[in-house]
């Protein structure tokens, strides 16, 4: 049965009304279904009497996933929701014009040149969220807002992003936040086929950016969690499941198992095959596998210093780290030497 089938026949069940009393609307993408038994316990939509109509604000009341914000995070979201949009169409121009530099695609001198101008809108829209962002964040009095905005390397961006994606209450500890974005497994682990989940891509994009810019200073605090985490795995002979690869690991991002693409690397094109995933040492992985897993600690860090100061300023209850208390690592959570100041 299709999706469109089954919310009519349900709208003439439920007397074309949905849940909570609302009259269905004409324009059945404006509707919800849900399942009351969920998919993890074996619920379909096969079964009608397993689903009913419902508001997709009600949906996700219903879910646990609303989450009512104040007149000023209010205006924070449509603010990064406009981001997004603009991002995405400049990403996807962007992307087509790259097409046709590296031949993939066949050039057309008229199509590029349309392509050009609609480049423009776009970049200048994003431009302009990006002022207002900066200008928004300037007018709260929250001191985490301005805790976060003074953390070197932390930029408006990232600083606007975690406030409206995070939600400290949610988050009873770091690494619960670190499950969130999706660092609790390797990213060869973090999809199932046919399962939703794998972590808040958008906000783990953007924190790889920051942890970037964080690991090119030398002189930001972030560096040392970067380079000692790289001189760790350069010694360990701790088993990693890696990918064989022609080329460097990094050059591999994106290509299926088995699968191969051109991909340029100190301007020449060259063919990349992702092998198949072995295990080795950290000290023998290629140096492109160490490199991801420091940045993948700065963000660790990070997100753990935000969640210690976050839940700090909103008068939340701390705890200590699993890793900190019990495998006695240290130097996971320390915000103050790290530019941290509610």
């Amino acid at each position: 049965m299709s999706k469109e089938i089954l919310k009519a026949t349900l709208a003439e069940k439920q007397g074309n009304k949905l849940i909570k009393g609302q009259a269905v609307p004409s324009d059945y993408a404006l509707t919800d279904t849900h399942r009351l038994q969920h998919k993890a316990d074996g619920g379909t939509y096969n079964v009608i009497e397993n689903v009913e109509l419902i508001s997709p604000r009600d949906h996700m009341e219903t879910h646990g996933n609303l989450r009512v914000r104040d007149e000023w995070g209010t205006r924070l979201k449509a603010l990064m929701d406009d981001r997004s949009q603009a991002l995405k169409l400049q990403l996807k121009i962007n992307n087509q014009l790259l097409a046709f530099k590296r031949g993939t695609d066949d050039y057309n001198p008229e199509t590029a040149e349309i392509l050009e101008s609609m480049l423009v809108p776009p970049t200048t829209w994003l431009r302009e969220i990006d002022k207002q962002v900066t200008k928004h964040l300037k007018t709260s009095d929250d001191p985490l807002v301005k805790c976060l905005l003074n953390v070197p390397g932390c930029g408006p961006v990232t600083t606007a992003y975690l406030l409206v994606y995070v939600d400290l209450e949610k988050a009873k500890s770091p690494s619960a936040l670190w499950k969130y974005v999706g660092l609790h497994c390797s990213s060869s682990e973090r999809y199932t086929k046919g399962v939703k989940g794998g972590g808040n891509k958008t906000l783990r994009t953007v924190l790889y950016n920051t942890a970037c810019s964080m690991m090119k200073s030398k002189t930001n605090p972030y560096r040392e969690v970067y380079d000692t985490t790289k001189a760790k795995l350069a010694v360990s002979d701790k088993l990693v499941k890696t990918y064989t690869t022609k080329g460097r690991a990094d050059d591999a991002k994106g290509i299926a198992e088995n699968e191969s693409k051109f991909v340029e690397i100190d301007g020449e094109e060259v063919l990349v095959r992702k092998g198949k995933q072995v295990e080795k040492a950290w000290k023998d992985v290629a140096p492109g596998h160490r490199h991801g897993a420091a940045l993948r600690a700065i963000i660790k860090h990070f997100l753990a210093d935000f969640w210690m100061i976050g839940r700090r300023a909103r008068g939340l209850p701390e705890r200590t780290l699993y890793a900190e208390q019990i495998l006695h690592h240290d130097g996971i959570i320390k915000p103050e030497s790290r530019g941290w100041k509610l």
